[in-house]
């Protein structure tokens, strides 16, 4: 009797992107190795580092492939161009400032294989320390901004897998071949929000995203970067206040259907006149009126990946938006009276979600 042939495991490659990320790129790129065969190749993209990280993780890690990219085009360009250049089926992408647990890697190809999810996330835990959970995965909120699921939370154990909407892209298992054919992540984003566009996406278009609670990957806080990152003391950094405003926008413009927009347009303009409160009184209105501007003169390129997203879409807004709850960067808000006025909105636009998602398309 003829011996039953199994399929060999795809090949799996890791693509790990750095921005002077110093010594946790090492950290990062070591977690990694540490998992024995099952990487077949690590690929670095470094978006012009000044500090030697790339320098110092060739040394180190002499079989890793370099990326070299001039400038910093920001880390949706850098995913892309490690999507295209691996050579796995499935390609884990990881950001220089995390790093897997044991049995990570393995839990996340396990969870891949039973459910064929083009996506597969991890928990994330916050560093420095291991007492919160940064998110079990994510879903879109339907005014356009993104959830974290479980966020803020004491670990535990972790439940078994579970399908979720969005995604936060620090660290992800991805199906290459699903990921490109999406197009890759948006270029146009730069920076911030370029997981919560390329997440809905990929689930309008059809794929699933799967958390595994279990595989769990730290992130580290650090500094992060200047000028953009938010850690929840100090002034709220101004470009990542102009890039949350237009890309916000522009996710919306992109995947939205228009009966959705239509039918949750009053909770849009409440959400935008409350934004544009914030700006007044952060000093933000240029930041919030150049987010406008940039959508008008950029509105055929626009239009453009609009219609490529709908004439492709599989699943309707209402089976993949949430209504809740609020999300919002913490320690935004230092004032009592805001942060209760926060939360009463979170209410009133879950509600108004409740009803409109029926209408919705």
């Amino acid at each position: 009797m003829e011996a039953v042939r199994r399929e060999a495991p795809p090949m799996l490659s890791a693509v790990v992107v750095n921005y002077n990320g110093g010594k946790r790129v090492l950290r990062c790129v070591e977690s990694i190795r540490r998992h024995g065969g099952m990487v077949e190749e690590i690929i670095l993209v470094d978006n012009g580092s000044q500090d030697g990280s790339a320098e110092a993780v060739m040394a180190a890690f002499p079989e890793t492939r370099l990326i070299r990219l001039s400038d910093n085009p920001g880390p949706a360009v850098a995913r892309n161009r490690g999507l295209v250049a691996a050579r796995g089926r499935l390609v884990l992408l990881a950001d220089a400032d995390t790093r897997l647990t044991e049995r990570a890697l393995e839990l996340l190809l396990q969870t891949q294989s039973a459910t064929g999810a083009a996506i597969v996330c991890p928990r994330l835990i916050l560093a420095p320390g291991t007492g919160t959970v940064q998110c079990d995965g994510a879903a879109p909120h339907f005014v356009g901004t993104l959830i974290l699921r479980n966020a803020n939370a004491a670990p535990d154990i972790g439940g078994p897998p579970r399908d979720v909407g969005g995604i936060i892209s620090a660290c992800l298992l991805v199906d290459r071949a699903a990921a490109l054919d999406a197009g890759g992540f948006n270029e146009t984003f730069f920076f911030y929000f370029e997981d919560l566009e390329f997440g809905l996406r990929m689930r309008l278009l059809g794929h699933r995203i799967v958390c595994a609670p279990r595989a769990v990957v730290i992130h580290d806080r650090g500094t992060g970067y200047a000028g953009l990152s938010f850690r929840g003391t100090g002034n709220y950094p101004r470009q990542r206040a102009y890039l949350s405003m237009r890309n916000r926008l522009l996710t919306i413009a992109i995947c939205f259907h228009w009966r959705t927009i239509l039918v949750i347009a009053p909770a849009l303009l409440l959400y935008e006149l409350a934004t544009l409160v914030l700006a007044l009184m952060r000093g933000w209105l240029p930041l919030w009126a150049r987010g406008w501007v940039w959508m008008f003169t950029h509105g055929r390129e626009v239009r453009q990946m609009r219609r490529s997203m709908q004439a492709r879409r599989k699943l309707r807004d209402s089976e993949v938006l949430a209504g809740s709850p609020l999300p919002l960067a913490q320690g935004l808000f230092k004032s009592r009276m805001l942060t209760v006025a926060t939360e009463a909105f979170s209410r009133l636009l879950a509600a108004y979600w409740r009803l409109a998602r029926v209408a919705a398309y």
